[in-house]
């Protein structure tokens, strides 16, 4: 039996308060303006929830070009059956250094032991970048 994915989100930054357990996710999006390609990302994280849990098992992210050749797979997490299967489990981590080698659209797959179960699309987009940069442009409008 799969988990349900309840929700995945790409930030810039994840963590997990130690004092209340709660996710702390900052500045969503779904996708990244750059001026040059090949391009890295410099702070992306990736918090996935999840329910039905109903066995031990691990969950393996992968970072892939669609229609390309390019794939990056991350290490897994464990993940531990909660006493109820009801229960959300929640997952983050952080990317230093997120690599795009061109403009378009990537995806970051989850997989259950392997067997796919999600995927969340992201856009790399080139932009122009002028003389002046984009803030000084907006303030002379």
């Amino acid at each position: 039996m799969k988990p349900i994915v309840l929700a995945m989100i790409i930030c810039d930054y994840y963590y997990r308060d130690s004092h209340t357990g709660k996710s702390i996710l900052a500045g969503t999006f779904s996708s990244i303006n750059s001026p040059n390609f090949p391009s890295k990302h410099g702070n992306c994280a990736v918090y996935i929830a999840l329910t039905d849990v109903a066995q031990h098992g691990k969950i393996r992210l992968e970072f892939k070009k669609e229609g390309g050749s390019f794939s990056m797979k991350l290490p897994p997490w464990k993940v531990k059956c909660p006493e109820n299967r009801r229960a959300v489990v929640e997952i983050g981590g952080n990317i230093n250094g997120l690599p795009l080698p061109e403009e378009g659209y990537y995806e970051f797959i989850v997989s259950w032991n392997d067997v796919e179960i999600s995927s969340r699309r992201l856009k790399a987009i080139k932009i122009e970048m002028g003389k002046e940069g984009p803030s000084q442009q907006n303030k002379q409008e």
